[in-house]
């Protein structure tokens, strides 16, 4: 199953509008990585932005925001991307060799340890909701979020979840999905 019907099954899951774009070249071994992804969201999808936003674009210590979607950056050592929709958005990409069991044991409950179809799918899933549900108002971390509900979509290679917390937060559509093309894991929710 390729990488582009994994990203379709999401999209006629949740958001038909769902865009997500990688590039090997926005890997962070690349020291410029952030500002290309950043250039490449301006570029592309300037119609999206006003022009204050096109000008934040280049501050680097602030989230992409645009007026009509949200933007979900992530990177690891192979690739970098981004995930833009029209419903509020975490991506994250790791790759899988680098989720380390001792992590994965300090921030979740064992009763997710015992029922993730495999526990590496827990960071990207965590760090997908936890960018999708963080607030400057809100003390979140990561550790705060449980997946539960896990589905398997085995014909589309594709698995999904669901978040809760013992903290007060608004989930909206609380689907997340995770799946994988070597060497990387990807997790998505949406809030």
């Amino acid at each position: 199953m390729s990488l582009e019907s994994k990203i379709l099954f999401i999209q006629s899951s949740v958001d038909t509008t769902l865009r997500l774009i990688l590039d090997t070249n926005w890997n962070s071994k690349n020291k410029n990585y952030r500002q290309e992804i950043r250039t490449f969201l301006a570029d592309k999808f300037s119609s999206h932005f006003s022009r204050q936003q096109l000008a934040e674009l280049n501050d680097l210590n602030k989230r992409p925001e645009a007026s009509d979607v949200f933007i979900s950056v992530s990177h690891c050592g192979f690739l970098g991307g981004f995930a833009l929709s029209q419903f509020k958005v975490g991506f994250d990409a790791e790759e899988s060799s680098r989720i380390s069991e001792d992590i994965l044991k300090r921030v979740c409950a064992e009763s997710e340890l015992q029922e993730c179809p495999w526990t590496e799918f827990l960071w990207v899933a965590k760090e997908a909701g936890f960018k999708a549900l963080s607030q400057a108002d809100t003390a979140l971390v990561i550790g705060d979020l449980q997946c539960y509900d896990w589905k398997s979509y085995f014909e589309n290679q594709v698995f999904s979840f669901r978040l809760k917390s013992k903290k007060t937060l608004d989930f909206g559509l609380n689907k997340g999905f995770i799946f994988s093309e070597e060497p990387c894991l990807y997790g998505l929710f949406f809030k």
